[in-house]
């Protein structure tokens, strides 16, 4: 039984003829031959009508309704138009050519187009993200850096101040930090050890009753814990 190899090409003569002018242009171009004027333009339309000069007829392939009035003075344009489309394999393609010549014969223009259109997206869009990502960073370490600052102020407040700490801080950090750094720096204090605390009672109404408590303890343990508070001008001394 005898079986036949047929090769399959996709390709209409426009394409066949446009690959087919560029190997020739190319393989002339490697030999150091000679080059014509347009030599892409000429291989084509040899290569697809077998003339050798390119006639009206010829540039109708890409604008049916080009009349001989249009083409007059105009030729050599158009000729540089369809070489320089031809050897960027559809890349560029300028005036007067329209806009979907290169499209007609090199079908992979469209998604080569569509491929850098989102590869171009996908890089902006990555580089968005990494923006926004440095931005949070900057924010959250500013934010911690704030935070540190609260409760180093706080470090410097006995039960009786702490309402003036509070004044300061309010609406620059969220009450949920601000009682958490609360929480942590009244367990060094007697006069609050043992302070109900309410579920749910706002931030104010806790740091009144600390406060209160301060005041209503015994002068021993007011006067303990102001000495536990770090002494104020000399750590300004050592910042400075």
């Amino acid at each position: 039984m005898r079986t036949e190899c047929r090769a399959l090409i996709p390709l209409s003569r426009e394409r066949h003829a446009a690959l087919q002018a560029i190997a020739e242009v190319e393989s002339r171009r490697l030999r150091g031959r000679l080059l014509a004027d347009y030599p892409y333009a000429c291989a084509f339309f040899r290569c697809l009508n077998g003339s050798r000069r390119v006639s009206l007829a010829d540039l109708r392939l890409f604008s049916p309704s080009l009349t001989a009035e249009a083409l007059r003075g105009n030729r050599l344009q158009w000729l540089a138009a369809v070489d320089l489309l031809i050897s960027s394999q559809g890349e560029h393609c300028c005036l007067p050519l329209p806009c979907d010549a290169a499209e007609h014969l090199f079908p992979a223009v469209r998604f080569r187009a569509s491929e850098r259109l989102r590869q171009k997206a996908g890089l902006k869009s990555q580089r968005y993200s990494q923006q926004m990502a440095r931005e949070s960073e900057t924010r959250r370490r500013a934010h911690q850096a704030l935070k540190a600052q609260a409760e180093i102020d706080l470090a410097f407040h006995s039960p009786e101040t702490a309402g003036s700490w509070l004044s300061r801080w309010s609406g620059r950090l969220e009450d949920y930090e601000l009682e958490s750094l609360l929480m942590r720096w009244s367990r060094r204090f007697p006069s609050v050890a043992d302070l109900d605390v309410w579920p749910g009672d706002p931030l104010w109404r806790r740091v009144r009753e600390v406060t209160l408590a301060g005041t209503a303890a015994t002068q021993t343990v007011r006067a303990l814990e102001r000495w536990m508070v770090p002494n104020k001008l000399m750590m300004e001394d050592l910042k400075s």
